[in-house]
């Protein structure tokens, strides 16, 4: 197949462009980098992206493959190369390794739903047998100011809806409460107590609480579930964290993480009661 282009002026061209490509999908991938670990990429956000961006990348791929055969044949074609050789073999390494391994990365290094488990683990961890319901509400309060959020979270709201938690766990009134909750029962990747039903407010007089984060609105899918049993002088019997993230597309926790106090000779993390 005899191409109508001249090769000088392809080679000249698709080397820095093939760099310049190289860049810009760095530039796209590693975008608001600087907010790791408090703000982590979404995993399907990135892959989305590369999904676009990889078939200009394999156009590129194989044109700086065709321009350096072309040239590496010096019968054929004597003279000077229109371009450094070393240029484009590095050019070819990095569009073929660039979306594998910008895929890989995050799910490695910056996996939003493995930093939750892991940071929620460790705050249910200090939690014992016998803390106050304050102090568990104390604790819960501090949590949601360290788990990290995602990248496409309004950093501003997210502010407003741990405000308004701890107002609402502080707040003695029940009518000033029932105002308040409406608005913080829409609340995401926030620990939230919930009544015996979805939706419902809790009671506070409960000796079971139930605090939810969601990570989307409208889903229970992806949901961080706190269930704690009190005593009768309102005293933590049990905790009990499980979730339904990162797993199969089950609508009930699959996977209980962490459990106070721990049953005897089980290991982390619990097995899922079938």
């Amino acid at each position: 197949m005899k191409l109508d282009i001249a090769p000088d002026r392809v080679g000249k061209a698709s080397v820095p462009a093939a760099w310049g490509w190289a860049l810009l999908v760095v530039v796209v991938t590693f975008w608001n980098a600087w907010d790791i670990p408090a703000r982590l990429p979404d995993i399907n956000d990135v892959a989305t992206t590369h999904l676009f961006l990889f078939p200009v990348s394999l156009v590129l791929f194989f044109l700086l493959s065709w321009i350096r055969q072309y040239y590496d044949d010096e019968q054929a074609h004597p003279g000077p190369r229109p371009f450094v050789r070393w240029r484009a073999t590095l050019g070819i390494w990095a569009l073929a390794l660039l979306h594998p391994v910008s895929c890989a990365l995050y799910p490695a290094a910056f996996n939003l739903d493995d930093r939750t488990v892991d940071g929620i683990s460790r705050a249910v961890g200090t939690m014992h047998v016998g803390m106050s319901r304050d102090e568990v509400e104390k604790q819960l309060i501090e949590l949601n100011t360290t788990l990290p959020i995602s990248m496409r979270t309004d950093r501003e709201q997210h502010w407003r809806w741990q405000e308004e938690l701890a107002r609402y766990l502080s707040e003695k009134d029940p009518a000033v409460r029932r105002r308040i909750w409406p608005d913080l029962a829409r609340a995401t990747l926030v620990f939230i107590p919930w009544g015996a039903k979805l939706n419902d407010e809790p009671d506070p007089t409960a000796h079971e609480q139930v605090f939810l984060r969601r990570t989307r609105g409208s889903s229970d899918i992806g949901v961080d579930k706190l269930r704690v049993r009190y005593t009768p002088a309102f005293a933590v019997e049990e905790i009990v964290y499980s979730s339904n993230r990162q797993l199969t597309m089950e609508r009930e926790p699959c996977t209980i993480h962490l459990k106070v106090p721990a049953p005897p000779a089980t290991n982390f993390p619990y097995p899922c009661p079938r």
